[in-house]
């Protein structure tokens, strides 16, 4: 809400329209001729997201560290189905035969989002205790360069940036979207304050999720242990 107020984003007509017309010079430059990329709801949205004259590679690099697989070495592994609804990413250790969707790796403050089925809103921040883990090629791992991880993170989820993002995928049954389409994606930033509203307030999530974690382990532990000694 703080992005979305902070962007602007609240205010604009995003009403859905029965018609609508658009020059043809306008679809020959933009490569694309489908009706859903041009309604005024989409093309307000870009408009305003495009504010700043900045996309997403002018803010990060995408980081391409090839991982390559060594048998009967563990490492852990990051699917699209370990990324939470809160930005965070789970993982699992693999001590077989890796996984052939086994490619990237990934180091701390990097924000993987995945490719596939954008619309999902499936992001998240690498951890310091994750470092060096192994994430499957479904996701484009970012390496922040002029903007906050968590501020990053927070635009990618925003429900309006992820259709616009879905709106750049292709296929039918495996819909996703190209890399080279994601780094092109507009970006507006907000203001420094909010920017740091934004960043305090997902890191106290984050530290909040970290404990309720901690306090549920604890908890199954007791509960064994009582359990244990009937």
């Amino acid at each position: 809400m703080l992005l979305v107020s902070g962007l602007g984003l609240n205010k604009l007509d995003l009403t859905p329209r029965l018609f609508y017309e658009q020059p043809y010079t306008d679809l020959s430059t933009a490569g694309r001729f489908d009706a859903e990329y041009f309604t005024p709801r989409m093309q307000n949205l870009i408009a305003a997201l495009s504010r700043d004259r900045l996309i997403i590679a002018d803010v990060a690099k995408l980081a391409k560290r090839q991982f390559r697989r060594k048998p009967g070495v563990e490492f852990q592994y990051i699917e699209i189905g370990d990324v939470t609804g809160n930005g965070i990413a789970d993982s699992n250790l693999v001590s077989e035969e890796a996984p052939s969707r086994a490619t990237w790796i990934v180091k701390p403050n990097d924000v993987i989002t995945t490719t596939v089925r954008p619309i999902r809103r499936l992001s998240a921040i690498i951890m310091c205790e994750q470092d060096g883990y192994v994430c499957s090629s479904g996701f484009a791992v970012l390496t922040p360069t002029t903007i906050e991880p968590e501020l990053l993170l927070v635009y990618l989820r925003l429900p309006l940036v992820c259709e616009l993002l879905d709106l750049h995928t292709t296929a039918s049954m495996y819909p996703s979207i190209s890399t080279t389409d994601l780094m092109k994606t507009p970006i507006a930033l907000p203001n420094k304050e909010i920017r740091e509203q934004i960043v305090e307030k997902v890191r106290a999530s984050f530290a909040a999720s970290h404990e309720a974690r901690w306090l549920l382990d604890e908890a199954k532990a007791m509960v064994e242990k009582a359990i244990l000694k009937e």
